[in-house]
């Protein structure tokens, strides 16, 4: 990329801006690159000194440009493989290395396909490639050829057959002949109509019963009163 802000290096390592920059002002620290003019580039600026800094502890010696140990991706594939996913924390401690710079490790490693990144910012976590995993769980076995076989045929719908099942609908049997048993398709479709038509009626006559059980003693008190009425007139 030549010189690139901290966003354009989070866009193409597709992590998060923060980390991104938490990531190069480490890297800087270690003399492997530095920032002018907006951006960051690898490498230092042409005569600037470099201050030394007491190496009291491991740090502080990395601090000074010493380039930790490459992480052995077959390391992170053994802690992904016995736990299925990580964080990159928990993978940064299980190698000995420091969080912030073990996200470009890892996100090498999943260019690699040797990992695969899940989630975002935060919640991100690790795991294996589905592949690997599959592999990992079960031994590859051997094909054995595949013998191709003309298919089966079912066998065609006999006469015998039709009838029986036109027989078991009474719509469609009711008032024709023996010899006029199988309807037409127009036939089917009018008794569709009609069966959906009865079954909507018998859907609202159930809706009207149950509002005149609610109020049967309403419905019971207007039949009496029709009743005497009838009565009455009579008289």
């Amino acid at each position: 990329m030549g010189r690139a802000t901290y966003r354009e290096v989070a866009a193409r390592l597709d992590i998060e801006p923060v980390e991104a920059l938490n990531m190069l002002r480490e890297q800087r620290e270690q003399g492997l690159c530095d920032f002018s003019d907006g951006g960051w580039f690898v490498g230092k600026l042409k005569g600037q000194a470099q201050v030394a800094k007491p190496a009291a502890t491991a740090k502080s010696k990395l601090l000074q440009g010493a380039e930790p140990e490459p992480v052995d991706p077959e390391a992170i594939s053994q802690l992904l493989d016995h736990n299925t996913t990580m964080t990159t924390a928990a993978l940064a401690k299980a190698v000995g290395r420091n969080a912030r710079g073990m996200t470009m490790v890892l996100v090498s490693l999943a260019r690699q396909g040797v990992v695969v990144k899940n989630g975002q910012g935060k919640g991100v976590t690790w795991s294996l490639p589905t592949a690997q995993v599959e592999s990992n769980e079960a031994p590859v076995l051997p094909v054995e050829p595949v013998v191709i076989t003309a298919p089966e045929v079912a066998d065609p719908v006999q006469p015998s057959d039709i009838a029986q099942i036109v027989s078991e609908i009474p719509s469609f049997t009711e008032g024709r002949a023996t010899l006029q048993t199988v309807p037409t398709v127009r036939v089917i479709s009018r008794e569709i109509r009609r069966t959906k038509s009865k079954l909507a009626n018998l859907e609202i006559l159930r809706d009207a019963v149950r509002v005149v059980g609610r109020h049967k003693h309403l419905v019971q008190q207007l039949v009496n009163a029709e009743g005497d009425h009838a009565k009455t007139k009579n008289a």
